[in-house]
């Protein structure tokens, strides 16, 4: 099956980002749009992506729909013609990932109910760490429980690294041997990547895991979990809770600045002492993150920030590779602090070529959908 236009639906944990692209050629946006849907329920979700298939006209001329969806579970190593099948599997995975299935399920049923007969494919964050080693991906728990309920890291942000390592391979002209690509965002992460293949990441079993992130803890001591449990009679609902959507630079800078960066830097800028902790902690978090990284990789050949924070705050890339200088990192002043879309941020004859690229998950998953549209035929 062919298609001329694609509606790209990226449904997040805070926003909803739409896109309709040309599928033939050079794959040009024809419009884009998001949603600010931090705290909706799934059927007000639901009712915001309707709107956009009834609203806007470049929409409503998509021949396709492609979904980012975080978490393939065990059953998802690649991207699927949505069926119902595939949806109700996809709905057994909310229980380990609450914060993004939910969403991109709600987009799947409003396209549903509005253009059943619009063909719509699921492409998985989860597929690009599907190269992981076992070393990489199993944790040291009890055998059994690992055989018996599949765990293992998933990684996620997997569809922004592989448009960011194919996009910087095209900067340099050919793929980095050793690469961290870092997406800083609402939720963040940290992909090693040895010739362009996923070979460790922060992220683990969920999203929650990793470096500090806007709202979430990234990853804390298990035994501390047990301790707010049996000791200071916290609930699994409250420890949910807390750790999705009140740690992070948001549970502590509080001030009311949330997990927004720059609402953080500019109440430390006012002389909050949390605001520019929780800012030292984050940067702090990404440095130990990235150094857990490298030497995994056994060095850096280039580096990539993308994401809301790591295309726009040149004071976050700046603080955060200016620690990284024994790996060979060096930042251009100049360059930083002008970077917008895809540029390099390192000075001449830099070890380590640094980059800031834009996140466009939506070409990504336009890749995946052709992929499977292709294979229909």
């Amino acid at each position: 099956m062919t298609v001329k236009r694609a509606l790209v639906l990226n449904a997040g944990s805070s926003t909803l980002k739409w896109s309709v692209l040309e599928a033939e050629g050079e794959q040009r946006l024809v419009a884009d749009g998001s949603v600010d849907w931090q705290g909706s329920a799934p059927e007000r979700q639901a009712e915001q992506v309707r709107a956009v298939l009834r609203d806007e006209p470049a929409a409503r001329s998509a021949e396709a729909v492609g979904h980012r969806v975080v978490h393939g579970g065990a059953e998802f190593h690649g991207p699927v013609l949505v069926t119902p099948e595939v949806r109700q599997a996809l709905e057994a995975l909310i229980e380990i990932d609450p914060l993004h299935t939910p969403a991109a399920l709600a987009g799947i049923d409003a396209v549903t109910a509005a253009a059943p007969e619009l063909p719509q494919v699921a492409a998985f964050d989860t597929s690009f760490h599907e190269t992981l080693s076992e070393a990489a991906a199993l944790y040291p728990l009890p055998w059994e429980w690992s055989e018996r309920f599949g765990l293992r890291r998933y990684g996620f942000h997997g569809l922004s690294v592989s448009y960011a390592a194919r996009r910087v391979a095209e900067l340099l002209g050919s793929t980095p041997a050793r690469l961290l690509v870092c997406h800083l965002g609402s939720g963040c992460s940290l992909t090693a990547l040895s010739g362009g293949r996923s070979v460790d990441t922060s992220m683990g079993f969920t999203p929650l895991d990793g470096v500090m992130m806007a709202t979430r803890s990234g990853s804390v001591d298990p035994g501390l979990l047990l301790h707010l449990q049996r000791r200071c009679g916290l609930d699994l609902d409250t420890l949910e809770d807390g750790l999705q959507h009140r740690s992070g630079l948001a549970g502590v800078a509080g001030t009311g600045a949330g997990g927004d960066l720059r609402r953080v830097l500019a109440a430390a800028g006012g002389g909050s002492h949390r605001a520019a902790l929780a800012y030292d902690l984050f940067v702090h978090s990404l440095v130990r993150g990235a150094g857990a990284m490298i030497a995994v990789l056994g060095g850096l050949d280039a580096l990539v920030l993308t994401g809301g924070i790591g295309e726009h705050s040149a004071r976050l890339r700046g603080d955060f590779l200016g620690r990284l200088a024994f790996a060979g990192v060096r930042v251009d002043r100049g360059a930083n602090e002008a970077a917008a879309g895809d540029r390099e941020i390192s000075p001449a004859g830099a070890a380590v070529r640094a980059f800031t690229i834009a996140a466009r998950e939506d070409l990504a998953v336009l890749r995946e959908l052709l992929s499977v549209l292709r294979a229909a035929r």
